[in-house]
Order: structure tokens, then C-alpha cells, then sequence
């Protein structure tokens, strides 16, 4: 595919800020169901019926979560909804309904769609439709309140694709990453069989802290004793041992021998203080001073939890078998949220067009119980590796 729509610059108001159990930006879900809609529109059009929309990248400029912090943590700002099924009277008056907090926001993003057509003279008054069409439209639940440009692109000469990075910075691209989520877990398993995904995705999505005992003289020494001797091969290997086992989370169990082995040879008289240290750190009590240290993620990058589906935990019923349904013409099938982990990746890093290709989101091919969006799909089947990237409630 080298056709593309952009959408420039759409600036959303009062959009969704929750996703599943996850907060802070619309899900991906939201962006392809408008996609879909543009498309369905196209379809239905005298003159455009035969061009098709087909997944979508997002590229996110600005965000405003409509929040505020309070001792209690965020908060979001609350909406007084008076629908009118709420609405009660108490002893002849009426009562007002209960105060419904919602979870706004305020974005601007592009939106890179696949394109598939030849548009040739009518390309003004296609981009003025398209345009049109989009504003009429809800973004995820939010109000579409204005729109930059509206582009046709053929990025199958490299230098339309650094016009278009150029025009799309400062950005930063939502990518798939459930692949990271499958590898961390099968990590976990080999570690702790009873291990659970949803282990898997704390440890990408939670913000964790691990004490670790004091050990400022212990860095010191070390260092001192390389400094004195640089030349000293021990010194070095004690230093680049000491260093490579403050990187990862304190264990007691997974200190290095290298490191036990020095300090249990040197005197108690010259190092007393410097002793009393390393024994409370090699074996802390309760009494032992600490400093907490924030546990990095298992991968690098901007990472971030997403909503990317659902999962059906219900059979289809036929259409008019349930109540209060969202009409009466649709077969309904109860579901819940899927969680995987993406990130955010700056626009500039794109390299080529192959990659900005890989980098739309679409619809998976259905799979039962599964309605999953995926990145850069022309292509797989959900397997078992598939369904251990993402998580439910």
C-alpha cells in the first residue's frame, strides 16, 4: 500500500479518556470505528463508491486530560447529567440525579489512512467531501472542531515520505507492541509456571518500587579503590560487577560472589563502618535503613497500557431477545475489554515507507470470541502467542 488520506491536525473536544481500565487517551478502537464509518459513507457516495478506506495510523500532537490532582490522586472533572429517566420527586419536589463523573479530554491528532483508488480530477472535491464528513462525525464520543488539511499521498518516492514526516512533527506515532507482552510472559512462566498475563502487564503498565538497603559507602569504596588503581584489573571487575547488580531490582538472593568474596577479606578493624554496611545490605532486617528505586520496564521505549478489542464472554443472541439494546436490527453479544501494551514512537523515526505501512492499525481477521485490532495486518492468523499478547477484564 502506498496510497494515503491524511487527515491533518484533527482537533477533538470533550473526547473519551478512559478505555477498559486503562485512562489518559481514546482507545484505538475508537479511531478505526471512525475510519470504518468514513468508509461506509464512501461506499454509499454516487461518485466515490469505488475508492476504500483501509486501517488507520495515529498520531498524536497534543492532549488535555480534563483532571486535577487532589490528596486522594487524580481526579476527573465531574459532569451533572440530568437525563430525564433520573429524575425523581420527593415529597413533591424534585430531586436531582446524582452527579456522574466522566472522563474528558481535549487532543489533537492526524490520522494516516490507507487509500486504495484513482482519483484523478475529482481530487479537490474528494478531499472537500472527506472533509466534510469528518467534521459531521464523532472521534471518539468527542466533537471534531476543526480540521488543518485534508491530503492525498503516494509515498512510493522517499522524498513525499520526509514531506510528510516534516509535516507531522512535532508527533508521536502509536505503536503495537504486543509482541512484547507475549515475551515478557513467557519469561515470567519460565520463572514462576503460576505466573498469569496479567502479571505480564503490570509489569509494563504499574509504576513499581523496590527498596534496596543502603550502600552509599559500599559505591564509594569501590570506587575510591579503582580510582587509586585504575590500572588494578580486580578494581575494575569489583566496580563493573558492583554497577551491573545496581541495574537490576535489589535480591537478596542474587548478590554477586564476586562481591561477597572481597568484602568478607578485608579487616574488620580499618573497614568497621564500611562492614556493618555491607552485612546490613547482603542481610537486611526490618530495622535496616532503605531507599526505594523505581523498577524499569522490561522493554525501552515510550510503553504504554492500551485497550485494543474485546473478548465475548457470551453466546450471540438474536436481535429483539434482549432488552434495552442499542437496536432492534443487530444480533448482541456481551464483551470485555482487551489489554495489550503500545507506544508512543516520535513520527521522525520512521525510516521508511515499508515501516509507516507496518505502523496502521486494522481489524484482525475475526477469530471466535476475538474482535481484535492489530498493526500491520494484510497478513496473520491469531495464535496461541497472539492471544498470550493481550489480556481481559
Amino acid at each position: 500500500m502506498s496510497q494515503y488520506l491524511l487527515l491533518n491536525r484533527v482537533r477533538v473536544q470533550n473526547a473519551n479518556a478512559v478505555s477498559g481500565f486503562t485512562w489518559g487517551f481514546p482507545a484505538i478502537t475508537h479511531f478505526l470505528g471512525f475510519t470504518h464509518n468514513l468508509h461506509r459513507k464512501l461506499k454509499q457516495h454516487p461518485y466515490f463508491k469505488g475508492f476504500s478506506l483501509r486501517g488507520c495510523a495515529v498520531i498524536a500532537h497534543e492532549h488535555q486530560v480534563h483532571s486535577y490532582k487532589s490528596s486522594g490522586g487524580i481526579n476527573f472533572s465531574q459532569n451533572k447529567s440530568a437525563h430525564y429517566l433520573e429524575l425523581k420527586f420527593d415529597k413533591g419536589r424534585l430531586k436531582d440525579p446524582s452527579v456522574i463523573e466522566e472522563a474528558k479530554m481535549n487532543m489533537t491528532v492526524s490520522l494516516l489512512i490507507g487509500f486504495d483508488g484513482y482519483v484523478g480530477s475529482q481530487e479537490e472535491s474528494f478531499k472537500e467531501w472527506i472533509r466534510k464528513m469528518s467534521q459531521i462525525q464523532r472521534m471518539a464520543g468527542g466533537t471534531v472542531m476543526d480540521i488543518d488539511s485534508v491530503d492525498l499521498l503516494d509515498l512510493g518516492e522517499e522524498s513525499n515520505l520526509r514531506s510528510l514526516k516534516r509535516k507531522l512533527l512535532p508527533g508521536f506515532i502509536l505503536q503495537d507492541r504486543s509482541e512484547y507482552l507475549a515475551d515478557h510472559f513467557k519469561k515470567l512462566q519460565q520463572q514462576n509456571p503460576d505466573a498469569e498475563l496479567i502479571d505480564a502487564w503490570l509489569d509494563f503498565s504499574a509504576l513499581k518500587q523496590k527498596a534496596r538497603p543502603k550502600c552509599g559507602l559500599i559505591e564509594k569504596h569501590l570506587q575510591k579503590r579503582w580510582k587509586d588503581n585504575p590500572d588494578n584489573e580486580k578494581s575494575e571487575q569489583l566496580l563493573t560487577c558492583w554497577q551491573n547488580h545496581k541495574e537490576e531490582p535489589y535480591d537478596q538472593s542474587n548478590i554477586p560472589s564476586l562481591l561477597t568474596t572481597y568484602f568478607s577479606s578485608l579487616d574488620e578493624k580499618t573497614n568497621n563502618k564500611l562492614l556493618e554496611q555491607w552485612r546490613s545490605y547482603y542481610n537486611p532486617t526490618e530495622k535496616t535503613d532503605a531507599e526505594w528505586e523505581y523498577i524499569k520496564k522490561p522493554e525501552k521505549g515510550y510503553l504504554v497500557p492500551i485497550m485494543t478489542g474485546y473478548k465475548a464472554i457470551s453466546q450471540v443472541y438474536e436481535k429483539d431477545t434482549v432488552i434495552d439494546a442499542r437496536d432492534n436490527k443487530t444480533d448482541v453479544c456481551f464483551v470485555e475489554s482487551v489489554h495489550s501494551v503500545g507506544e508512543w514512537q516520535s513520527i521522525h523515526r520512521i525510516k521508511t515507507a515499508e515501516a509507516l505501512a507496518n505502523s496502521l492499525w486494522d481489524y484482525s481477521p475475526y477469530e471466535e470470541h476475538w474482535y481484535l485490532c492489530k498493526r500491520g495486518i494484510e497478513h496473520h492468523k491469531q495464535d496461541d502467542a497472539t492471544q498470550a499478547s493481550s489480556i481481559y477484564e
